[in-house]
């Protein structure tokens, strides 16, 4: 059974159309009572650390989407990156507070060696004033979809389909 809203799974869905993009899911964290010393806590770990120290933590009333996925390694999902790189970039530059980084884990712990396991990547949105209701939130991804679409069609970026 899907947990996520409509809007989620569809752009969970236009990610994972693209060649090489894999294991899409994402998450909602409140970063108002999130401080900057907290985030050498690992349960913070997925957080966007570098962000959150510049703002001495969350903002009053923020919330952060996070949608993360993988890539296969190979050169179709290279170019998915990169297109998916600009597009975050294109957002941010149009006030959409988004950023796109990367994130993995230590190369190495007592269980083995985790280096070229763990790449993953994260679309960090920033919410500031988040209302009371999810709904012009998620209005605001549904928005970010169909532009999305618009440019995987208007590039003609390949997809799995």
């Amino acid at each position: 059974m899907n947990a996520y809203p409509d809007e989620i799974t569809n752009f969970h869905q236009t990610l994972d159309s693209l060649k090489g993009i894999n294991d899409v899911c994402s998450g909602i964290d409140n970063l108002e009572d999130v401080k900057s010393t907290n985030l050498n806590d690992p349960a913070y770990a997925h957080l966007p650390i570098a962000t959150l120290i510049r703002t001495k933590g969350g903002l009053p009333n923020e919330v952060m989407l996070q949608f993360e996925f993988t890539i296969d390694k190979s050169p179709e999902s290279l170019l998915s990156l990169e297109f998916i790189s600009w597009f975050i970039r294109d957002q941010a530059r149009g006030s959409n507070p988004m950023q796109l980084r990367t994130f993995a884990l230590p190369p190495q712990t007592p269980n083995g060696t985790q280096l070229g396991q763990t790449l993953k990547f994260h679309i960090d949105l920033f919410i500031e004033n988040a209302p009371d209701s999810l709904q012009p939130i998620l209005d605001q991804i549904a928005t970010i979809n169909n532009t999305l679409t618009t440019f995987i069609r208007l590039y003609n970026i390949p997809t799995k389909n």
